[in-house]
C-alpha cells in the first residue's frame, strides 16, 4: 500500500552491509548478516527481507564453505522462515517466489554445481515473479508484477555475479501502467493509514499473544526474531493500541509511525515540484529548514 518496496529491501540491506564490514569468518559473516538485517529492516518487504536472510545463514552459520546441496538447503530454511513470519501469508507475493525458487531445486537441482544451482534458482525465481499477476488480482489489474519477488530475483542474481562472473542484468526502463501512476498520486491507497514498527524485547512466550492482539487491530503484520529481541511491523488505524500490545508484552523501542496518506500526497509533490507535473522545478537554495 505505501508504494516503497524496493526502498525498504535496499535499507535493510545497507543495515546489513554496515555489520558485515568487519566480519571475516564464516561465523563472524552469518552473525553479521543476521543481526544487521533484523536491526535494521525498514518495512513489510525489509522484514521478511531478514528473514529470507536469516533462514540462509541459520544453514551456513556452522559451515566452513558452501556447496551446491547446502545452499539448496539455505533456499529452503529461507523460505520457510519467511512464510512463518506473515500473520497471513498472501500468494503472488515475494514469500511464493522464494518458496518455488526453493522447491525447483529440491526437485532438479541435485549433482549440479554451486553455479549451476545459481543458475537454476534465477531461472526459477523469474519464471516465478512473471507469474505473480496470476495469483493476485491487484497486480494483474494494474499490468506489473510483484516488487518483492523482483527484488529476490536481483538477490539472487547477485549471489550468481560473485560465483559465476555472470553481470547482474541491468535494471529495464519501463512506462508506469496508469493504474500505478494513480495509485502513487494516492488515489487508491488502502484504508489503513498508519503503518507502524519498532523493535520488542519481549520474552519469545508473549509473541503468540502479541501477534492476536495485532491481528485484531491491523493487517500486513510481520513480526520476526527471536531469543527475546523482535522487529515488529503492522499497517493500522489505531497507533494506540499497536503501542500498548507491546507494552503488554514487552518493551518497544525505536518506534517508528508512518502516515501512508501524507507519504503518497508528498510522492505525488515531489513529483510534480521535479517537473513530473509539467511544473517548473523550484529554484535551488544553499540553506533550507526541515521542521520535524
Amino acid at each position: 500500500p505505501d508504494g516503497d518496496t524496493g526502498t525498504n529491501m535496499a535499507l535493510t540491506l545497507e543495515s546489513v552491509a554496515k555489520d558485515l564490514a568487519s566480519a571475516r569468518t564464516m561465523t563472524e559473516v552469518c552473525g553479521a548478516i543476521a543481526k544487521g538485517s533484523l536491526m535494521g529492516a525498514r518495512g513489510n518487504s525489509g522484514v521478511i527481507t531478514s528473514q529470507i536472510l536469516r533462514g540462509i545463514v541459520d544453514v551456513c552459520g556452522s559451515l566452513e564453505e558452501i556447496g551446491p546441496d547446502d545452499l539448496i538447503r539455505a533456499l529452503r530454511q529461507a523460505a520457510d522462515a519467511a512464510y512463518q513470519a506473515v500473520l497471513r501469508p498472501v500468494e503472488g507475493t515475494i514469500l511464493t517466489v522464494v518458496r518455488e525458487t526453493a522447491e525447483a531445486l529440491e526437485a532438479h537441482g541435485a549433482g549440479r554445481s554451486l553455479g549451476e544451482v545459481l543458475e537454476a534458482a534465477c531461472e526459477a525465481a523469474e519464471a516465478s515473479v512473471q507469474r505473480t499477476p496470476d495469483l493476485l488480482p491487484v497486480l494483474r489489474d494494474a499490468g506489473v508484477v510483484d516488487a518483492g519477488g523482483r527484488g529476490f530475483t536481483l538477490f539472487l542474481a547477485s549471489f550468481r555475479e560473485v560465483v559465476t562472473g555472470i553481470p547482474v542484468p541491468e535494471p529495464a526502463v519501463v512506462t508506469t501502467p496508469v493504474l500505478v501512476e494513480r495509485h502513487l498520486a494516492g488515489d487508491d491507497v488502502a484504508g489503513l493509514r498508519y503503518e507502524v514498527m519498532f523493535l520488542l524485547e519481549a520474552h519469545d512466550s508473549t509473541i503468540t499473544g502479541f501477534k492476536e492482539a495485532w491481528g485484531a487491530v491491523g493487517d500486513s503484520i510481520v513480526i520476526v526474531g527471536g531469543d527475546g529481541l523482535w522487529n515488529c511491523h503492522v499497517h493500522t488505524n489505531d497507533i494506540g493500541a499497536a503501542i500498548e500490545a507491546g507494552i503488554d508484552a514487552g518493551r518497544p523501542s525505536s518506534i517508528r509511525v508512518t502516515d501512508l496518506f501524507e507519504e503518497a500526497e508528498e510522492h505525488a509533490w515531489v513529483t510534480e515540484s521535479s517537473g513530473g507535473g509539467g511544473q517548473a522545478p523550484p529554484a535551488r537554495v544553499e540553506t533550507a529548514i526541515v521542521a520535524v
